[in-house]
């Protein structure tokens, strides 16, 4: 998480702003696209389940209108006069009860299954049916032998038994009592199959359903559904209400409870599918609102981006002022007022570099002026005399040295001088140097003569010899030690190198010669005078390795200094 607000930090202000454009854009599409697939999933499972409620209330509904009819029915058997002449009659004899069963009982009991097609069967089981009468008419006791029997209750309600297995049927029955006897049952054998029928034939298309009775047994159990969605317990309500998207009913009249259920995965299935839909839209919507984001971050981010930029420049000494707004905004009074700051700027800098300009000629001028070049030139010719006469040749040569280093030096008062004039002065100070060092160092010179009547300023090249003999030469152990003088020309520039294989130092250390961090003056000081009198164009550059040396270079502008003839 740091490295990544790291990242962030260092990003540029125009990505900040267009991830930030981004990331205000994409939560609420995030919101919105949540909610949306939020709200259509209950949407459509809503649908679903009303749509699982109509069809089991359709089911439902028929399943009870037939059972209406079968308790019409039963109700219609029980209330007969003519059944109830038979089961309370004493015939005179077995052929008159005979008789009756076969013209009374069995229209009744047999005629409502040719209206009917899913009534298996209708049979009066009673006390005084002694001897069975077909599948119609049976004595009581066989009732009791029946496995829907033992559910009765003690009521006088029409109960409803199912027997599942392989010889499933529903039963539907009715006691009669005779005060608190029971002396008859009517029961009706219903085709499983045809009964239930509404209910099963809608189970289809990954549905599924179970029918309850009143004490919770398993009338019916189905489904119709892929591998992957079949239920583990498919006869188990809690299972299923658990598991799956379900709609409940109870019917009236039996007690049943009817269950109808999908799986939940299908819905979201369609709902991802109408999401899939929606993705490209969406992509669409990111994709322009990154171009947009980006679009309006580079616009509003220019400016600051320029303002930038040529701050850089001037770090870089480059003091023009190229970026500029007219706008009224925060970043628009940002740059008008770093305009005007750099404006004061640059009039304070030329204010200081004109003071000091004056200021340096001021104090050579009164150098110069406290010399007095006759008196020292005489004075030095006196001491040059008096060396030949005495024989002393060594002093001689310093003292002419001596007269043309100070003649070179001082030239009239002048700053500028010419390239023969500096080397002459520099060939001066070396005759002196190299007296007082017993010829310990050699000197090379690389002088190119086209480049000798250019004017460039005086006394760029004695502290750069000085330097060069004081910490490079000096602190040397070498055996051989050597001076080179270079001055070249290229078509623009002048080219000076001073170069000597001294100790050196590191190349950080020798970058500091030419900044105030430099403990010396003279170095520093003939930098500072290129700088002032030619600019970015003015360069002086140092170059040194431990051991093997250091070499200073000056580079100056031609057209700066005219070609004397």
């Amino acid at each position: 998480m740091k490295k990544l607000l790291r990242k962030f930090r260092n990003l540029k202000f125009r990505y900040k702003l267009t991830l930030l454009i981004l990331a205000s854009g994409l939560i609420p599409v995030a919101i919105i696209v949540v909610y949306m697939q939020y709200g259509m999933m209950n949407l459509l499972h809503g649908n679903e389940i009303d749509n699982m409620e109509k069809m089991l209330e359709q089911s439902v509904e028929s399943i009870e209108n037939q059972a209406r009819i079968y308790e019409n029915l039963v109700d219609y058997l029980s209330y007969s006069q003519d059944l109830r002449t038979i089961l309370t009659s004493s015939p005179e004899s077995d052929y008159a009860t005979y008789l009756e069963y076969v013209d009374v009982a069995d229209p009744l009991l047999q005629m409502p299954q040719v209206y009917h097609q899913e009534i298996e069967g209708i049979t009066l089981y009673s006390e005084s049916i002694t001897v069975p009468h077909g599948d119609t008419l049976m004595p009581l006791d066989r009732a009791r032998e029946q496995k829907w029997y033992p559910s009765l209750n003690d009521g006088t309600l029409m109960q409803w038994t199912v027997t599942r297995g392989a010889g499933q049927e529903i039963t539907a029955s009715r006691k009669f009592y005779d005060d608190e006897t029971i002396t008859a049952v009517l029961a009706i054998r219903l085709d499983y199959g045809s009964v239930l029928e509404p209910f099963s034939s809608q189970l289809r298309d990954n549905t599924g359903g179970i029918i309850l009775d009143d004490s919770g047994e398993v009338v019916y159990s189905g489904f119709s559904m892929e591998e992957k969605y079949r239920p583990d317990e498919p006869e188990s309500l809690d299972y299923i209400q658990s598991h799956y998207s379900c709609s409940v009913r109870d019917m009236e009249g039996t007690g049943w409870k009817f269950c109808v259920y999908r799986p939940t995965e299908i819905i979201t299935e369609s709902a991802a599918g109408l999401m899939m839909r929606n993705i490209p839209i969406v992509c669409v919507c990111i994709v322009l609102m990154v171009i947009v984001g980006y679009l309006f971050s580079r616009r509003m981010v220019s400016c600051l981006e320029l303002l930038t930029e040529n701050m850089n420049q001037i770090h870089m000494g480059f003091r023009k002022v190229t970026v500029s707004s007219s706008s009224n905004d925060e970043v628009g009074v940002l740059i008008r007022s770093f305009r005007r700051m750099m404006d004061q700027m640059n009039h304070l800098i030329s204010e200081v570099y004109e003071g000091e300009i004056k200021l340096k000629n001021s104090e050579m001028k009164a150098l110069q002026a406290q010399i007095n070049p006759h008196f020292l030139y005489n004075s030095l010719s006196i001491i040059n005399w008096k060396a030949l006469e005495a024989g002393e040749e060594d002093i001689s040569r310093v003292t002419l040295a001596l007269s043309t280093y100070y003649r070179t030096s001082l030239n009239r008062g002048e700053t500028m001088t010419t390239v023969e004039n500096e080397i002459s002065n520099i060939r001066a100070y070396l005759k002196i140097q190299l007296i007082m060092h017993d010829d310990s160092f050699s000197v090379q010179e690389n002088i190119n003569e086209d480049t000798l009547t250019y004017e460039i300023p005086k006394l760029i090249l004695q502290p750069l010899v000085e330097n060069a003999i004081d910490h490079g030469l000096d602190l040397s152990e070498k055996e051989e030690k050597n001076l080179q003088i270079t001055v070249e020309q290229d078509e623009d520039y002048l080219i000076f190198a001073v170069a000597d294989d001294g100790i050196g130092m590191e190349q950080e250390k020798a970058e500091q010669i030419l900044t105030y961090q430099s403990p010396g003056y003279g170095v520093r000081n003939v930098c500072e005078r290129i700088q002032v009198l030619y600019g970015k164009e003015g360069l002086m550059a140092v170059e040194s390795s431990p051991g093997q040396g250091t070499k200073v270079t000056i580079r100056i502008p031609k057209k700066a200094g005219k070609k004397v003839q």
